[in-house]
């Protein structure tokens, strides 16, 4: 049996601290950056050599201060997350005499706070990485005065009579040896639209002003050129707007983060304050004395381990320990597009059918997802070979592990990402809607997963071609726009942007004329571009010739007087799952409202030479003569 520690074991070990001032540093940053993994700790605590540290950790470990976890949450070699442990805790309790309690309380350092921080571990991890890139940045040790993970501010808009709540992922002051400044930390991985930082940069525009000077610089981490590049257009657009002077913000990608950030000290404009200014006191209870013998506090016991075998209900933060990259990528994809069929999702997912069943009965028997029952079908209009596909959606966990892997909570997740799932007893998103209309869902899913089968084929071939982005239709929804769903197509290096309308000949003239109206407003009204770059071609798929004809003649009635046609390109579905089209979508399968129904064309271009038929008309459609016509801002 093991002894239960007490306080004179945290005296000794504070004791033997004394003389290791390398390992106190250490001890004090995780105290405040909870699963902080190994190779950012030379930089954050100014140690020198790859081995000295390692040597140092391994110490700690051995003392009973420090533990570690290597959850699977990357491709590749994943580092080692360190905690505190409750020795480790006390130890740091009595350096600062301060309460335990309290002070791993508002650090997150207790267990069920390391556990809630592990749906969220890649973003946790490039908080980290960008905070170590900013530490080293500068000549010096770095020595961090104040961190907030997430920083929150409360302000009152001159205009609005309700205090409004502005969120930024981190906030971090750093003194390197009398130089001192302070930074907000914005990693981003990729996997949100721009647009949804659109609010938060608008809010610390006007924050700025109440604030006056000394507002902390913005650093960006961005996964390429070409979303930096997106980065800054959104920041001039939100600065336009106001008519304000810019945001002091340093906008890089990941990649050239790697080599340092040693740019961002010549910034022009970039201050530097006092120390005691960036400093905010938060007063935490002081150490009550204790008998050596009464034992310490069970904080942080029995640590993140694995258990093997565990249940969603029963689960211990087992389950998210071993979530592996492809865990996380399945449960993202179920919870933005659910009910998808399996060999469906094995398609979008690039995976063969056999892992793609072995993964997803895997998160199945963990409680993360779930399969449609039959009986939850039947009030649907499906056809008996649609009825018999096992479809599966996120569970109320899943939900919550999918949302914080975005770094959202689940409600902003369905209102951003248009997150559904939950199950019948608690339904949440548009999960209703889409299973009520669920040969609708499942049609124009199919017309994505087509895709997406051709581009793979393509590129086995030579080609590069890849559906890049495939977005839900409550994502993409702006106002009365309500598609069915939005794509990026790559081919040839280039990305074409489309808008996806899966018509089943429900819908009347009228219904057609009221769709195209709000295309037209969208496309006059210039908004299109604070999305977008260049408009979306819209591809409409129909039923039948019938339902196309009518839908083309409606097409061309709503441009009359608005000064062009949209976009757009018809066709009848059985022309992209005909035999004599093994191209799908990229098939001469496309007609546009105006042409002769005989005239066909292929979207968005002819594929390489002898991977597609040649048409004889145009190959291409420009739209606003962009290059990257409608993809994503």
């Amino acid at each position: 049996m093991t002894r239960r520690l007490s306080w004179d074991d945290a005296e000794r070990a504070l004791r033997w601290l004394e003389s290791r001032p390398g390992s106190r540093r250490t001890l004090l940053l995780l105290a405040r950056l909870p699963l902080l993994p190994e190779r950012t700790i030379e930089r954050l605590a100014g140690l020198r050599g790859g081995r000295s540290v390692y040597r140092m950790l391994q110490q700690l470990r051995g003392a009973g201060l420090v533990a570690g976890v290597r959850p699977p949450f990357r491709p590749g070699h994943a580092p080692q997350l360190l905690y505190l442990t409750d020795l480790g805790l006390a130890v740091v309790a009595l350096d600062q005499q301060v309460e335990p309690e309290p002070l791993a309380r508002r650090n997150g350092l207790r267990r069920r706070d390391l556990l809630a921080l592990l749906p969220g571990l890649p973003r946790l991890v490039a908080i980290y990485e960008l905070l170590a890139a900013v530490a080293s940045s500068r000549p010096g040790h770095p020595n961090l005065l104040a961190w907030e993970r997430p920083w929150r501010r409360r302000y009152q808009r001159p205009t609005a009579k309700a205090a409004v709540t502005v969120q930024v992922p981190a906030y971090a002051a750093l003194e390197w040896d009398g130089t001192s400044a302070a930074y907000l930390l914005l990693p981003d991985l990729g996997d949100l639209p721009l647009r949804i930082y659109r609010p938060t940069l608008d809010h610390l525009l006007v924050l700025r002003a109440t604030v006056g000077h000394g507002f902390p610089w913005i650093v960006i981490a961005t996964t390429g050129s070409r979303r930096a590049q997106g980065w800054q257009a959104l920041l001039e657009e939100v600065r336009s707007v106001r008519r304000e002077a810019p945001l002091g913000a340093w906008v890089t990608t990941w990649s050239d983060m790697s080599s340092g950030l040693y740019g961002l000290v010549d910034v022009p404009g970039h201050s530097l304050q006092p120390a005691h200014d960036l400093v905010r006191q938060v007063r935490v209870p002081r150490l009550r004395l204790r008998r050596g013998a009464v034992a310490l506090p069970r904080l942080v016991a029995p640590g993140l381990q694995v258990s093997p075998g565990v249940s969603a209900m029963q689960d211990d933060g087992s389950i998210l320990l071993q979530l592996t990259p492809a865990d996380r990528r399945l449960l993202d994809t179920v919870g933005r597009h659910p009910f998808l069929p399996a060999d469906s999702l094995a398609t979008v997912l690039g995976w063969d059918r056999t892992t793609t069943g072995r993964r997803w009965e895997r998160l199945v028997h963990w409680g993360l997802l779930r399969t449609v029952e039959a009986h939850e079908k039947e009030s649907t209009r499906l056809s008996d070979d649609n009825s018999a596909h096992d479809l599966v959606e996120l569970t109320a966990a899943g939900l919550t592990v999918a949302a914080g892997q975005l770094g959202l909570s689940v409600a902003v997740a369905v209102r951003w990402i248009g997150l559904v799932g939950g199950g019948p007893q608690a339904p949440v998103g548009a999960r209703r809607k889409l299973l009520k209309n669920l040969a609708h869902t499942l049609g124009a899913d199919a017309m994505f997963v087509r895709l997406s089968a051709t581009a793979q084929r393509l590129a086995k071939a030579g080609g590069d071609d890849l559906l890049v982005e495939w977005q839900s239709e409550r994502m993409c929804t702006r106002r009365h726009v309500r598609p069915d769903g939005y794509g990026v197509y790559r081919h040839a290096s280039q990305l074409y942007g489309f808008f996806l309308e899966y018509d089943r000949g429900t819908m009347g003239v009228i219904d057609y004329l009221e769709k195209f109206a709000a295309y037209h407003k969208y496309l006059v009204s210039g908004r299109y571009q604070e999305d977008y770059e260049g408009f979306p071609t819209i591809l409409i798929v129909t039923r039948d010739h019938a339902a196309e004809e009518r839908i083309a003649r409606a097409a061309l009635m709503a441009a009359t007087g608005r000064g062009g046609p949209l976009p757009l390109l018809l066709t009848c579905e059985w022309r992209i799952t005909d035999g004599r089209n093994p191209h799908g979508l990229l098939g001469p399968i496309w007609r546009e409202p105006d042409a002769a129904f005989s005239v066909r064309r292929h979207w968005p271009i002819v594929p390489a030479r002898g991977a597609l038929a040649r048409p004889a008309a145009a190959s291409t459609l420009q739209v606003n003569g962009g290059t990257y016509a409608g993809t994503k801002r």
